[in-house]
Formats: structure tokens, sequence, C-alpha cells
């Protein structure tokens, strides 16, 4: 047995990474000299250890093979890219000796012309990478448990409603010991409470616990909700759409941690439309249609995933949905599910080519912030012509998840967001241009739970299976329920007497030539505003969603409305932006 503080020695036939392979991308072997290969014990971003270095051009059109000399165990493995190579490689392929790696993989965001990072995993050398950012490439793959302690087991586990019980925890590696945590957070070797006899559960507690050897990363944890009791009133709820609508596939467990037994099913297909999920998807998936109806029994909450941008063909297709749901569940709720655009922002949204109801003239996006509102604005009318022809059952509302999105940006690279640099939207909630990562999805599915339940998610969903601090997870939380609390469509908005103070714009004149953004503030904590930029009059439920940012053109005219749950709306407000001849003029 080791000594106290000293590594574990890996066992003979563990992944010890000593070997990798690569190809390189053509005519781009010398953009690799300088390349690094290291490990973590970690996480996926943090603490890497470099191993080998790229030290010669790799011949053309040829495998290269390194190999070095390790003794460790690293459960994290990475390829970082040399600055200015925009991570050009074709393959890449990580080995302990003879035996090759593989499990889940990681890497930096930001493809250019399609070329992302799984191109370096496809099997084909035809293929490579070459990403938008020249600088900070990497890709990787984590080997989960194949380079770590056993994940625990609980006993007993934690299935349907319990009486209050005591948990044991049970280690399935030498030597390891196990930690655990009851606020949803992951542990650490050396954070959250040490196990070390079962301990009693009298009322409903979520349990993260992991496994820990000296010298090795954290195994993978385990999670378990034990609900203690009746539990609270849940839902039975069905989701149609792509992978933006996967990535809610978790919601059970974290509905769950807020004692609601919640049953969820999707049926989606990668990058489908809802034309193509009806047209294609219920031939080819009707069994797992059927098994998803059988089920539910009931569904008391259905959501659509509009993102075809054809309104009228839009409409038709989720009507379609919506009634055959109805036949099974007359009075279900049908949510259209607002998702956020791509990191390049190139959308018919974006271009401000997607005609509205609302204003008569649309602008192109200039900043992800105001994309989230050119989309929602999509959405919207997809809602007006569905409640056109489907007048029958209850409306289809807006569940607006991209401002949430577009205000945690903007958040973030002001410097308001609790831990976070400014520029680390994307490192911290995604895992390529598009899709969020655990911590991204959390806020999704927090915006989620308050829709459906009409209650803040604060101190009731926990973050299990992010990397969250507690006072992110506070802070997405808090969010989360003020985009839904504040969105009137959403069903919670409460009509109040005393008017929210109104907008007030940052800066008020503009230079000549140049596009400025502008700010909006109120004297009301909290408030949130819809602006226009046609003349159009806002209402709290017409014009552009402010999300932190506007950009303003000189001789514009730029109108906002204040408004907030529980209160009454401010008059509009009108700013006439004047040319100004300098900064300095501005500034003046």
């Amino acid at each position: 047995m080791p000594l106290r503080g000293e590594p574990v020695i890996p066992p003979s036939g563990a992944p010890v990474f000593n070997h990798v392979r690569f190809f390189p991308a053509p005519l781009r072997g010398k953009a690799m000299v300088g390349g690094k290969f290291s490990g973590s014990n970690v996480s996926a971003k943090e603490g890497f250890e470099v191993l080998a270095e790229i030290k010669e051009e790799p011949r053309e059109q040829e495998w290269t093979d390194l190999v070095f000399s390790s003794n460790r165990l690293y459960r994290w493995l990475r390829y970082e890219a040399p600055p200015g190579s925009h991570g050009a490689i074709a393959e890449l392929e990580f080995y302990a000796g003879t035996r090759k790696l593989d499990g889940a993989r990681f890497a930096s965001i930001g493809e250019r012309s399609g070329r992302g990072w799984w191109l370096a995993f496809d099997g084909n050398t035809n293929t490579w990478v070459e990403t938008a950012d020249a600088d900070g490439q990497f890709a990787g793959v984590d080997l989960l448990d194949q380079a770590t302690a056993r994940t625990p087991r609980f006993s007993p586990p934690p299935s349907g409603v319990q009486k209050p019980l005591q948990l044991l925890l049970t280690g399935l590696t030498p030597y390891a010991t196990i930690r655990y945590t009851l606020d949803g957070t992951l542990p650490g070797a050396k954070t959250g409470l040490l196990f070390e006899k079962p301990f009693a559960i009298e009322k409903t507690t979520t349990v993260t616990a992991a496994a820990f050897v000296e010298g090795w990363a954290a195994s993978p944890p385990i999670i378990g909700t034990y609900i203690i009791g009746e539990g609270r009133p849940a839902f039975h709820t069905l989701h149609l759409g792509n992978s933006l609508t996967d990535i809610t596939a978790q919601f059970a467990e974290y509905a769950r941690t807020a004692a609601r037994p919640h049953l969820y099913r999707n049926f989606t297909m990668p990058g489908a439309t809802t034309q193509r999920l009806w047209e294609s998807g219920l031939v080819q998936r009707k069994r797992d249609w059927e098994v998803a109806l059988g089920v539910l029994e009931r569904i008391d909450h259905l959501t659509l995933q509009p993102r075809d941008f054809n309104v009228p063909q839009e409409a038709e297709f989720a009507r379609r949905f919506i009634e055959r749901i109805r036949q099974q569940s007359p009075a279900v709720q049908p949510w259209l599910y607002t998702e956020w655009v791509e990191r390049e922002r190139i959308r018919p949204s974006d271009r401000g080519e997607v005609p509205s109801s609302q204003m008569t003239r649309l602008l192109p996006a200039l900043t992800w912030e105001e994309s989230m509102s050119a989309m929602l604005l999509y959405v919207e009318e997809v809602q007006r012509k569905l409640a056109e022809i489907d007048p029958a059952g209850k409306r289809a509302r807006v569940l607006p998840t991209n401002l949430a999105l577009g205000w945690i940006k903007n958040q973030i690279d002001r410097g308001a967001f609790p831990d976070a640099a400014p520029g680390s939207f994307y490192p911290l909630l995604f895992r390529d241009s598009v899709h969020p990562n655990a911590n991204g999805a959390y806020l999704v599915n927090l915006t989620w739970y308050a829709a459906f339940y009409g209650e803040s998610p604060e101190g009731r969903v926990l973050p299990i299976g992010t990397d969250l601090t507690p006072a992110q997870a506070a802070a997405l939380q808090k969010l989360a329920w003020s985009v839904i609390e504040n969105y009137p469509d959403c069903g919670h908005y409460r009509e109040g007497a005393t008017p929210v103070g109104p907008p007030q714009f940052s800066p008020t004149s503009v230079p000549i030539g140049e596009v400025t953004t502008v700010t909006l503030t109120s004297s009301t904590p909290g408030a949130w505003f819809r602006y226009t930029l046609d003349g159009t009059p806002p209402t709290r439920t017409n014009g552009y969603v402010y999300c932190g940012a506007i950009s303003v053109r000189p001789g514009m005219a730029v109108k906002a409305i204040a408004y907030q749950s529980g209160s009454a709306d401010s008059a509009v407000v009108e700013t006439i932006y004047p040319i100004a001849r300098s900064r300095e003029e501005m500034r003046r």
C-alpha cells in the first residue's frame, strides 16, 4: 500500500499516454512545428503538463509516430496547436504503447469553412482542421474512468420516492477514498465531505460523489436525488427538435433536485426542422414516437423548435404536431422553444432578412446580443401565424431561452458575471460554436424549469454535472427566472400599478460614419426593455427585446419602453441620434 500523499503507480495495462500519431493537413506540416501533447488530471481546461513536442516538420501526406517516456496516468489528453497555425491537422490519435486510446472528445471553439476539430477524429486523412482563430487551438480526449478510480455506487439507489434511509457509498478501487457534496457541486480531492460510514437521508437530498486516488484524476461523479415523502407536483413533457433540444435530456434530473419527479421524453433528429421531423422523422423513428407517447400517458407541456425561416411552413408543421398531441392530451400547453444562433451569426435573422409584423424595417444584427433578439422576432412571427391557423386548444407560448444566452454573454463581456473573465463566454458555456456544454445546458434547463413550473429555480434546481462555482450557479438561476418572469408570453407576468423608471440612453450621440453601441438603463433595478429603430412605438410585447447592446448608426431614432413584472410600463422614450462631428464633440 502506498504511503499517504504518495502517488499510486498505475497498474499494468493502465492507459498511460506515451505515444501519439498524427497526419498533417495538406502543405501545412511546417505549421505544426512547436505543437505540444499534454495531459491533465485537473479538468479539460486546466492543469495540463507538456509531455512531448513536435520539433521537426512532419513529412507531407504521411503519418508521424511520436513516442515518449511517461509513467503517469492522465485522464485528459490533448494536442495544443502552435500559435498562428489555425489548428491545421488532418488526423490525431492517442496511444498507450500500441493500444489506441479514445473517450469523450473536447476542443477549442470556432471552425472555418466547416473545418472544425471533429475532422481530426473522423479517420479520413483527406479532411483537415482549419479554425477561425489562429492561436490557442487544442483538441483532445477525456478517458473518463479508464484513467481514474472506478465511480462509486449508491446503496440503496435513488429510484422512486424514498422513506428516510441510511445511504452507503461503495468504492470499487483499492486505495480510493470517496468524497461527496449535498449542494449539487462536484467534490474535489480535498473539498466536499469525506465518506466514512453510512449517513442519514431524512429530507429530499441530492448527493454527488466521486472516488479519488492520490496522483490520479477524480473519477466521473455519480449523482442521485432522494425524494423523501410525496415530492412536489410534477409534469409529463415531450420535446421535438434537434441537437439543441437534446441538450435538455437531463431536465428530469434537474427537476428532481427540486423534489419534482418529472417525466421527460424527446423526439429529435440531428439538424432537423419541424417539417423534416414530421415528414421523415415520424417514418424513420415511428417506434420511438409510439414508445414516447405510451410512456408519457399524458403530456402537460410540448416544445417545438422553429428554425427554418419559413413562417407559413413552420406554423403548419407545428400545427400538425400539436393537433396530434391534442388527440391524446387535449389540455397540452405548446411552447415554441427559441434557440440561439451560431458563433458566426450567418442566419437570415442575423442579416435582417426575416420580415416582422412588429416593425416596418429590420436592420442586420451587429452583435451577438442583437442576434438573440432578432431570432426571437422570427419565433414570435411563427407564433402569430400559428394562432391564426390553429385557434383550438391552448395558444402556443414562446419559450425565450435565447434571451438568457444573450444576457449571460453580455454580463461576461462586461466583467459582471461571477468568477469569469471577459471573453470567456464560449469556453465557459459551450463545447463548440453552437452546442452548449454542461454549464450552458444547465442555463437552458433553468429557463425551461421556470417556464413550465412558474417558479424561480433559485435555491431549488441544483447545478449537478457542471463545474460551475456556487456563485455562478446562483447567478444563472436568478437570470433564468428574470427572463421567464419578465417575458409576458410565458404566462407568469404580473401587472402592477407603479410605473417602471423610463429608459435612459448612453451615449446620446454618435460620431460621423461610426456605429456606436448604446446601452439602456432605468432607475428601477432589474427593468427590461423593448426598442425599435424604425419609428414604430414599442410595447412590452412589441419590438426588439434588449439584451444589453444596441448598435446605433448616425441619424437614427431609437424608441424604447421599460417594463417589469409587478409594475406598470414606463412611457415610451425616443432619442434621435444627431451626427456628431467628432468623438470630442460627442463627449462634450
